[in-house]
């Protein structure tokens, strides 16, 4: 598809139309009452609240955020997705659970977060640079969710428990069910929940086929569970929470799971003897010799990428403390966790990554542990002066399988003795303080944030740093209708922690180099929110630059292991737009959204060939493509029925992310749904989900991955069906 072939009727729609996320100002959850903007610009963004995923057959983000066109989820299921805001990936971007987060990460190759929606209440985009208070490492945005609790599902009801029950089924992907158990007694509440969702090998669109012959997207099953208990107290003016979060993927997954090697054809120089006797041959083309079946068909190199059975799992335990009249300040929130990544693999002998058959065992076992805590206060000085201000402290280790005493490089086959190693540790601490003032039309935001890291690497080497970063952010209520505004924050993020799967040496041993900064931010945004009767409108314009970009060359010091340092620069720029009518039962909207990351790398020379320090991996930018999205819906009373379509179309794109690389093409696509809910009792007590996903069947890859005939396709048409009671 080329770029054109949408644009005239997306322009016009647009006119009319808005994304819903870009809608929403304000969500009314009971007892929490959650304003919800674009950090910093006070630009209104997307808000996803427990009404909306009791609404809908999505079980996923990447379902439940479709319709922000800002927002990009690559393909597959579960840890296979890479996943994108404004086009900056995973290691740019985070995932706050209860103000719980981590930056590190266990494999390059795979999907970072895990996140359940039928757990969570509320999750909200934060987008760019984040003022001061937006806490650590708030460099290009965050994903940030709240879990339920007992008090939410039980808002409108007069009954002191509950009981609430969850399945649901799609053709095209498997099915889920779930079960919470909720009460309150005085002062104490209780919610135990539990949801599972089981994945299968999904289809491709109508005309994809692998080389193995089928469209089946190989080893795209997951069984996914869930766990959340959660019990809290009040006291006067005090609110204390306990929870525990469990979050599990297991499957027959890849080593790289975003990769999809069925689409890779295998090549050799000779054939073996088993090949032989099946009647196989080889076929030069250009520089490539094939091997060919008995049938002249070429063959699949799924051995590349083989994998064997792999559970990734997350737990949160999480102390919360909130408190509102306290006399130093009008109200506290503060939270203590422990959180911890681990990856399990029955048998990781052909996974170089991981030690493949240096291991003392096939099967693995690695993590990283992250202990963090969060103060934030909330102190008005007068009627138009709020001051906030607080700290955050966060600690993270990275645990290999093993650790190797040597190493043998790749290419030159030379072995190399590794020095001592050690798990990698990095703590973050922040300081910030912010005003926001209101003066006649104009409503001021002005922030400081002071951040400090410590860094070991696995050779023991230590660096630290420190950085001031000052925020501004100006709204100007032009009309009652119509405000403007502007901002101009400055955020910093540590370096990353080396993979958990890779820690351990086996190909050479990460280290850091002297001064190494940490990568430093600067976002201006410029955008508008309009809103007068059935109308609504809100768009931003941003620039971004990011110093200090961090990268790897070759250390002669362990024979060419990998050197973190300040690599480069990074800059984006973008902007969004959305419209939306409603009137009486109906809802229109309608949004755009486009970016341009663009990494500039310093070069060095190896083996008489300059090479870049900056990576091109896809966990830290991708291009995207400009990215259409529109929905309408319309709600019957009698029956209490809504039924919609919406859409997603993302144009046609080259890929050109670092400097000096070849533009590789990403072909455009338009996604299709239809989504209907009926409320039989008229009320939220029943909700009857139906849904066709990708209704006319297309044959697409998402742009949210790497560039390459490799990535995963989307899944093919899928019918859904869920449906969720509380009694």
């Amino acid at each position: 598809m080329k770029q054109s072939a949408y644009a005239p009727l997306a322009v016009a729609v647009s006119l009319l139309l808005t994304q819903q996320a870009l809608a929403a100002d304000t969500a009314n959850l009971g007892t929490l009452q959650a304003t919800i903007d674009r950090q910093g610009t006070k630009v209104k963004s997307n808000v996803v609240t427990f009404q909306d995923q009791q609404e809908s057959t999505d079980n996923d983000l990447r379902g439940l955020l479709r319709e922000e066109p800002a927002i990009a989820i690559g393909g597959g299921n579960g840890t296979s997705q890479f996943f994108y805001v404004r086009g900056m990936g995973q290691n740019s971007v985070d995932v706050k659970v209860d103000n719980a987060y981590s930056d590190s990460q266990i494999h390059y190759h795979q999907g970072r977060f895990m996140l359940d929606p039928a757990l969570v209440k509320i999750v909200s985009v934060q987008k760019g640079a984040g003022a001061a208070s937006a806490g650590i490492g708030a460099t290009n945005g965050a994903i940030v969710a709240k879990t339920l609790d007992a008090q939410e599902l039980l808002k409108d009801s007069t009954n002191d428990y509950g009981v609430r029950v969850n399945a649901g089924y799609a053709s095209n992907d498997g099915y889920s069910y779930g079960a919470s158990v909720f009460g309150k007694a005085d002062n104490l509440d209780l919610l135990i929940s539990g949801n599972r969702i089981h994945d299968n090998n999904y289809v491709g669109g109508s005309g994809y086929k692998n080389l193995r012959g089928d469209n089946v997207v190989t080893s795209s099953a997951l069984d996914k569970q869930s766990y959340l208990v959660k019990g809290g107290v009040n006291f006067a003016n005090h609110r204390l929470v306990a929870s525990y979060l469990q979050e599990t993927h297991e499957g027959d997954r890849p080593v790289r799971e975003e990769f999809d090697f069925a689409n890779v054809p295998l090549t050799a120089t000779k054939l073996t003897p088993e090949q032989i006797a099946l009647g196989y041959r080889l076929q030069k083309e250009g520089n490539e010799t094939y091997v060919l079946d008995a049938n002249g068909n070429k063959i699949a190199n799924t051995a590349r990428n083989a994998g064997s059975q792999k559970k990734m799992r997350k737990d949160i335990t999480n102390l919360e403390y909130q408190g509102y009249n306290l006399g130093f300040a009008d109200s506290a929130t503060a939270n203590i966790y422990l959180m911890h990544d681990k990856r399990w693999a029955a048998n990781d002998s052909n996974n170089g990554y991981a030690g493949g058959s240096q291991l003392a065992n096939p099967a693995t076992k690695m993590g990283v542990t992250t202990l963090g805590a969060n103060l934030n206060l909330d102190r008005a000085l007068n009627d138009a002066t709020l001051v906030k201000y607080g700290l955050n402290y966060r600690k993270q280790e990275v645990t290999p399988t093993q650790f190797f005493s040597q190493w043998t490089d790749r290419g030159s086959k030379t072995t190399y003795q590794n020095p001592t190693l050690n798990n990698q540790q990095k703590t973050d601490v922040g300081l910030y303080a912010e005003a926001i003032t209101d003066w006649r039309d104009f409503t001021v935001t002005t922030g400081l944030r002071y951040d400090h890291f410590n860094f070991k690497a696995m050779d023991g080497k230590r660096v630290s740093g420190n950085d001031l970063n000052p925020s501004l952010g100006v709204i100007y209520q032009v009309m009652p209708t119509l405000s403007v505004n502007g901002n101009l924050s400055y955020a910093s993020r540590s370096p990353r922690l080396y993979d958990a799967i890779s820690a351990g040496g086996n190909r050479g041993v990460v280290s850091i180099a002297d001064g190494t900064k940490a990568e430093k931010a600067r976002n201006t945004e410029i955008g508008f929110n309009y809103k007068d009767g059935n109308w609504s409108a809100n768009g931003s314009y941003y620039w971004q630059r990011t110093d200090n970009t961090l990268g790897g060359f070759a250390d002669a010091r362990h024979g060419k292991s990998t050197l973190i340092n300040n690599a480069g620069h990074m800059t984006n720029q973008g902007y969004e737009l959305g419209i939306a009518y409603t009137q009486n039962n109906l809802v229109v909207r309608a949004g755009v959204a486009d970016s341009n990351p663009k990494f500039t790398g310093n070069t060095y020379l190896e083996n008489g060939k300059l090479k870049n320090r900056l990576s091109q991996n896809p966990e830290f930018a991708t291009k995207i493509g400009r990215t259409w999205t529109g929905s309408i819906a319309y709600r019957l009373s009698d029956p209490n029925l809504e039924l919609g379509l919406r859409n997603r179309t993302v144009e046609a794109v080259d890929s050109v992310l670092l400097n000096g690389e070849a533009p590789q093409r990403k072909d455009g696509y338009s996604v299709s749904d239809v989504f209907a809910n009926w409320k039989p009792f008229n009320n939220d007590q029943l909700n009857v989900n139906f849904g066709v996903n990708n209704v006319f069947d297309k044959n697409y890859r998402p742009h949210a991955q790497r560039p390459a005939v490799t990535t995963l396709v989307g899944a093919g048409r899928d019918y859904r069906i869920g449906i969720n009671y509380t009694f």
